[in-house]
């Protein structure tokens, strides 16, 4: 047999041009500012590039008087000795006065801690001078639980994009030297500075950092959060994603954004059709965005206008109860046979524990139109280590994909085509600002048996193909979430490169004290917010009013 090589990595500069060279923009800036934003994603560029956060702000900085933006990724293979650099004009971080990462994903820290190091950029907030740029830290993981990133970071935007971007601007606009700046930027709403606030906000007001969000009656007045650069070098190639809603009607109680980003904040039909409409020159392919997006009352109407646009459309997860013949109608006419939904567990009274209000006539009614309407491949999200969770309910998750299976089967021989269920198991992860932020990880022996149970269960079943969560992971996920200013000389080791696996083995204890605190959960509260226990947590300081 012939073995194929995989073509060598491109040279940076090569790399750099052919990148630029198949972006296509959806909106045009003016002349470039006088004041540079560098604007990092701590992962590679086909995942910074999907992300739409990531994109927005690019845009929101861009629109700013005066203000230009470049964007700089993670490289996994190294920068070499020129160090990380922006996309736009092949310049040092170092060059900006202002370095922003958007962080969506605690399993990033590690990126953004190698950035700072290959930028010669002092990992160390107060080692910085005024001939440093200042560090500033967005995205999910500012708001979810800043504390542990505080020695590295001189700030955090806790927020919507429009509501701190115009602020940040103007504090660039003022060139302040690097104290005064820093004072300035304590005194916005939704900015965190440690060395102002205090590492656990001691001299904010009240002792808490106010996040600056968009509320409910801003939905129609909000412009919809789209793709600003198209390009087909990322997972979702030349897809232009279109924000719906933010926040979830859902509430399920381990769901971070349903709570953070509560009130839902949704966006109406005829804004998201206009911006459709604008780029469809550029791209027949369109993504809708939210945490539920089959629960916006319009989805018919989105979904029916783009496709008398000719767009092909994707939605991520569907809400069960959302899923019609209507609905799936329209994504079938497109030819599209895969989707995604979250049943999360293997029977209605773990699914009430957990706030998902899905019983198991309408999953089962639910999963029969999917399978009617001609789809072929349905991935579950499942989970194993919830709160309350028993044996009977591990063997409940197993005959509940069955059970699905068989109705997938018997729909798929009626159309000769017959379907594949992909049960994707992932370990519960407490999070805070949820009602289970007091919850523990699972012991992770009885994690590891759990999901060898499944895989063996589940490669009994024809036409099932599953997919677990790697334990190892789900320590290191756990401990990332809940961790203190006590990570550092561990995220100090991870970012030096050491391993997942080797982390968890040297060390194990550490991680377990964090992710299984050993105080006593009181299972008669179980799911309630506990005031106290809030409080005295690494991201008790962050409050929503």
């Amino acid at each position: 047999m012939i073995q194929r090589r995989s073509a060598p990595p491109l040279a940076p500069a090569e790399r750099r041009q052919k990148l630029l060279g198949a972006e296509r923009a959806t909106e045009t800036f003016g002349r470039p500012g006088r004041h540079r934003v560098a604007l990092g994603f701590a992962n590679s560029y086909e995942i910074g590039m999907s992300n739409l956060g990531f994109q927005w702000v690019y845009r929101l900085f861009n629109r700013e008087e005066d203000v230009t933006c470049e964007r700089f990724f993670f490289d996994a293979q190294g920068s070499g000795r020129r160090g990380p650099r922006t996309l736009e004009s092949d310049t040092p971080l170092a060059a900006f006065p202002l370095v922003a990462f958007s962080i969506s994903w605690e399993m990033d820290y590690v990126h953004f801690l190698r950035i700072l190091a290959d930028a010669r950029i002092p990992s160390d907030r107060r080692e910085r001078t005024d001939d440093d740029p200042i560090v500033l830290i967005g995205g999910d993981c500012a708001r979810i639980n800043p504390l542990p990133l505080t020695p590295y970071a001189d700030a955090f935007a806790l927020g919507d994009g429009e509501k701190l971007v115009p602020g940040l601007a103007e504090v660039l606009r003022a060139n302040l030297p690097r104290a005064a700046a820093l004072e300035r930027l304590g005194t916005l709403k939704g900015l965190y500075v440690p060395s102002v606030h205090g590492e656990h906000a001691e001299t904010a007001s009240e002792g808490k950092i106010v996040v600056d969000q968009f509320r409910s009656a801003e939905g129609p007045t909000r412009e919809p959060p789209h793709t600003t650069i198209l390009t087909p070098h990322t997972e979702l190639s030349d897809k232009l994603l279109i924000e719906v809603a933010r926040g979830c009607s859902e509430m399920c109680r381990f769901c971070w954004a349903a709570y953070a980003m509560a009130p839902q904040v949704r966006i109406p039909a005829s804004s998201i059709l206009a911006v459709a409409e604008r780029c469809r020159p550029l791209t027949s392919r369109v993504g809708l965005i939210a945490t539920a997006v089959a629960d916006h009352p319009d989805i018919l109407p989105i979904l029916e206008g783009l496709s008398h646009l000719g767009f092909h459309i994707a939605l991520s997860s569907i809400k069960i109860d959302a899923i019609s013949e209507e609905l799936l109608a329209i994504l079938a006419r497109q030819g599209e046979k895969s989707l995604a939904i979250a049943p999360e567990a293997g029977n209605e009274r773990l699914r009430r524990a957990i706030n998902k209000k899905v019983s198991d006539e309408s999953l089962r009614e639910k999963v029969r139109l999917i399978a009617r309407a001609g789809f072929t491949n349905l991935k579950l999200y499942l989970q194993v280590g919830l709160p309350g969770e028993t044996e009977q309910d591990v063997d409940d998750l197993v005959t509940m994909v069955d059970d699905l299976r068989l109705v997938m089967l018997e729909e798929g021989r009626k159309r000769g085509r017959l379907g594949t269920l992909v049960p994707s198991v992932n370990a519960f992860i407490p999070k805070p600002h949820t009602p289970f932020e007091t919850e523990v990880l699972e012991d992770p022996d009885e994690l590891a048996r759990k999901l060898k149970k499944l895989d063996a269960a589940f490669r009994k079943m024809p036409n099932v193909t599953f997919r677990g969560m790697p334990v190892n992971e789900a320590i290191w996920e756990a401990y990332l979430a809940r961790m203190g200013l006590e990570s550092g000389p561990i995220l100090a080791q991870a970012a030096a490169g050491a391993p997942v696996r080797t982390l968890v083995r040297e060390h194990r204890e550490t991680l377990l004290s964090v992710a299984r605190p050993a105080a006593r959960i009181d299972t008669a509260r179980r799911g309630v917010f506990d005031l106290a226990s809030r409080q005295a947590s690494p991201w008790g300081f962050i409050s929503k009013s």
